[in-house]
Formats: structure tokens, C-alpha cells, sequence
């Protein structure tokens, strides 16, 4: 629970939900979603919040008081819409562009804050009952670069892993790169890589050269020679 729980806030809270591979939707098995999401809000509630550059800060602020409005207009709406605040939910006061982490439930499968790209420390929570649906659920979007999986069951992740529509999935961790893996997107999520030996491609210029043997045609207009 503890791993799950750390991994499921480094992919949201890190970078303020600033990051195009923020896995900023949460899907919880119901037999221990309300153990879990508990525990999640508990530890969320604990997030160190300040200058990024002191060493005590956890998570900084967003870019501009514009990026702070649009993220509070996505959960003023999701409010009205009856989403449940579970942590979190209005922008905070004083110097800076702080918006603290915020976790809503209850929301709808059209619901613009679980369809959509907030851009901000913001994660939406639902609950499922079978891996079939999780993976639907999941695959419910025009988009497609990150997704992660966690279980204690390896074969669970490995076969849920292989069903996810995403350039990247990671299992039993989350938002963990590095640059020998390829990192790129499905769908509405970008074209090509970066990272590892298919980011080089992007540098380089294609040539294909292809070659007949001297005299051989397909006769397709000038009929061949007899000789």
C-alpha cells in the first residue's frame, strides 16, 4: 500500500501536475478503494508546499496566476458537475501561483476533469470491479502516453501492461524515465520518440536506394527482347 500510494502522488504532485506524462487519473479495484484513497488523502494532506528551491519543499507552485485559474476553473466545474473534494480545491492565498495537490471522486465517465488534460496538481479518482474494465476505462481517451499499473501480482501487470493503449506504461511504478528508453505517445499524444535509440531517429535524414539488375525491366510498356 505504501508503494502504491507514493508511486500513484510522484505521478501527479511532481512538477505541480506540470508534466505531459502526469498519470493524473487514478483507477482503484473496489475492495480497497476506501482503504486506499484514504490512506492517499492522508498522505496528500501532508505534502510539503513552498519555494522550490528549499530543500523542506515537496511541490512548488504553477507557472502564472493564468495557469492557477485554469486549473480552478476545472474543479469549480467538476464541483458543479457533483464531484467530491476530497483534498485540496481552492487556490491558495498569498505570494506566488500555489495551487495545492487535490484529489476529486465521483466524477462521470464525461466529466471534463477525468476526459481532460488539467495541467495541474490535480488527480481524479474512480473505482472498478473487474481488469477488464480497468483497461477500458483506461483506454477511454484520445490520448495515450503514460500509464501505469500496479499490483503484487507480476502477471497481472505484465498482461494489464500490454493491453494499455500508451507509448510508455509502467509497472508498479510511475513517471520513473530514463534515457535509454524510448519516450513518445499514441493517438493525440504526439508523434515519434525521444530518448534511447529511436530518439536519434528524429535527428536523422532517411535515404532509401534501390537498385535492378542492368537491362532487367518489367516489360510493363516496351515489351522484352526475345534476345
Amino acid at each position: 500500500l505504501h508503494g502504491a500510494v507514493d508511486w500513484t502522488m510522484v505521478g501527479i504532485f511532481i512538477c505541480s501536475g506540470q508534466s505531459c506524462s502526469a498519470t493524473s487519473r487514478l483507477l482503484v479495484h473496489k475492495p480497497i478503494a476506501e482503504k486506499f484513497v484514504s490512506r492517499l488523502v492522508e498522505e496528500v494532506n501532508k505534502i510539503r508546499i513552498g519555494d522550490p528551491l528549499a530543500d523542506t519543499t515537496q511541490m512548488g507552485p504553477v507557472t502564472s496566476q493564468d495557469q492557477v485559474e485554469i486549473v480552478s476553473g476545472f474543479v469549480e466545474r467538476a464541483k458543479s458537475d457533483g464531484a467530491q473534494v476530497l483534498c485540496g480545491g481552492e487556490a491558495l492565498s498569498g505570494n506566488g501561483f500555489f495551487y495545492p495537490p487535490t484529489i476529486l471522486a465521483g466524477l462521470a465517465n464525461d466529466s471534463e476533469a477525468w476526459t481532460e488534460e488539467i495541467f495541474g496538481p490535480v488527480l481524479a479518482v474512480r473505482t472498478f470491479d473487474t481488469e477488464e474494465e480497468a483497461v477500458q476505462l483506461a483506454n477511454d481517451t484520445p490520448y495515450g502516453l503514460g500509464n501505469g499499473v500496479i499490483s503484487k501480482d507480476s502477471e497481472r501487470c505484465e498482461r494489464v501492461a500490454q493491453q494499455l493503449h500508451a507509448g510508455v506504461v509502467w509497472k508498479n511504478c510511475s513517471n520513473a524515465l530514463s534515457v535509454e528508453a524510448p519516450f513518445g505517445g499514441f493517438g493525440q499524444s504526439g508523434f515519434g520518440k525521444e530518448y534511447g535509440a529511436m530518439g536519434f531517429e528524429e535527428f536523422l535524414q532517411v535515404k532509401a536506394i534501390t537498385e535492378c539488375d542492368a537491362g532487367f525491366s518489367w516489360g510493363w510498356y516496351v515489351p522484352k527482347a526475345n534476345n
